[in-house]
């Protein structure tokens, strides 16, 4: 098992690279090799340069190229906390080796759209929700066709690489993480849901931005 993170540009530190490794050494039991994508190497951790020449967060599909990672390969956002064991993911993905596997959006559903939204709105989701794509889990070339297709006028059209990845790949190559693995902490604190295994930082507050004392930023800083 391969683990990614992608570190483009200066928005976050080395800090938050090493305390991902660091959490996922903890909370992942299956044997794996932890590689940041950057061009900013990072002491103490494999890096490789960046994959394609795409900005920000469009570095993620660049991470779907044909041949380019081999085995079963699993992406992190750098903005999350790990709580418990993420092996459930894993389990889950490689239930069918065919699909990209991400999670349902917290706010734009897939299973569960929203409604009457216009014909603009539908075409930056990539549909009538999209997925998130701040965990992925993926073998070989399963994506391959989110890469084979892109052109550069898809970051005017999108919002983003989950929207496209959505557009794309939806429903015959995207499997969903189960839920309950991967919560988001803007929306499940409003909601009051449990704390996930893996907690997404999307958008603000990010978690150096909470309280001191809140327990997940207490964990992602003893990391």
């Amino acid at each position: 098992m391969r683990v990614l993170c992608i570190k483009w540009g200066d928005k976050y530190s080395a800090q938050w690279v090493t305390r991902l490794q660091s959490m996922v050494a903890k909370h992942l039991s299956v044997e794996h090799e932890f590689i940041c994508i950057t061009e900013n190497p990072v002491e103490g951790v494999k890096c490789i340069p960046l994959v394609c020449d795409l900005p920000h967060w469009w570095q993620k599909v660049g991470l779907v190229q044909p041949d380019f990672f081999d085995g079963w390969n699993l992406y992190l956002d750098l903005d999350i906390v790990i709580t418990a064991s993420i092996d459930p993911i894993i389990q889950a993905a490689k239930m069918d080796e065919t699909k990209l596997w991400m999670r349902d959006d917290f706010s734009y559903s897939l299973r569960n759209p929203k409604q009457g939204m216009n014909e603009h709105q539908i075409e930056m989701l990539g549909g009538h929700g999209t997925c998130n794509s701040s965990v992925m889990v993926w073998r070989g070339d399963a994506a391959r066709q989110a890469w084979d297709e892109f052109t550069p006028d898809v970051m005017k059209r999108q919002h983003g690489d989950q929207n496209w990845f959505t557009k794309v790949l939806y429903p015959k190559k995207i499997g969903f993480i189960p839920d309950e693995t991967v919560g988001s902490y803007k929306y499940g604190k409003l909601r009051n849901e449990p704390i996930a295994p893996v907690m997404v930082f999307h958008g603000d507050p990010k978690m150096d931005a909470l309280p001191k004392d809140d327990g997940l930023r207490k964990l992602w800083e003893a990391a």
